[in-house]
């Protein structure tokens, strides 16, 4: 009988900052905290169900408390935006990389710099998915419409290939 999993090869050069990704259920374990955590919004707050999508929609973009990999779980002081964890914090927390990817971000380390991967295409899609969901169960009203829009593009313009190591006007470039 044929296997039912796709197997990855890991690379030969492991980031341990972002491995995690490429372990089995993380996809699946990543779209059950999307769809729970609409779940929670539309219990707490009793609004309407695209109200619950558009406000899982925006904190997708804004809030991640917590950095959570396989070997290093910190919880943050303060909450930081997707777009930072992702796209701007550069470097790792482990010691043991010898200061290689210092000046690349999340993003650009994940599967080696490679661009196109499975695990980049999935990373690109969730947020466009959201926003579909978002802005049709809100039937397309303003400002709901709005918000949904501007957070995928900040959120899908970082992910482009053609921004790989990208500094727009040299914000958040090397010193």
């Amino acid at each position: 009988m044929a296997s039912l999993y796709v197997k990855a090869v890991p690379p030969a050069d492991l980031n341990r900052n972002t491995e995690w990704f490429m372990y089995p259920g993380v996809w699946t374990t990543y779209i059950l905290i999307l769809f729970f955590s609409w779940l929670l919004v539309l219990s707490i707050f009793g609004c309407s169900p695209g109200m619950a999508w558009t406000i899982v929609n925006l904190s997708h973009f804004l809030v991640t408390v917590i950095h959570i990999s396989i070997f290093y779980i910190e919880e943050s002081d303060s909450c930081q935006v997707t777009y930072q964890f992702f796209h701007w914090k550069k470097g790792t927390p482990f010691a043991e990389d010898q200061g290689i990817y210092n000046g690349l971000t999340w993003w650009e380390q994940m599967d080696n710099g490679k661009q196109l991967t499975r695990n980049r295409k999935f990373l690109t899609v969730v947020p466009v998915v959201l926003y579909l969901i978002a802005s049709h169960t809100t039937d397309y009203q303003h400002p709901m419409l709005f918000l949904n829009t501007l957070a995928v593009i900040v959120l899908v313009i970082a992910k482009f290939p053609n921004m790989h190591k990208v500094r727009i006007f040299g914000i958040n470039g090397d010193k």
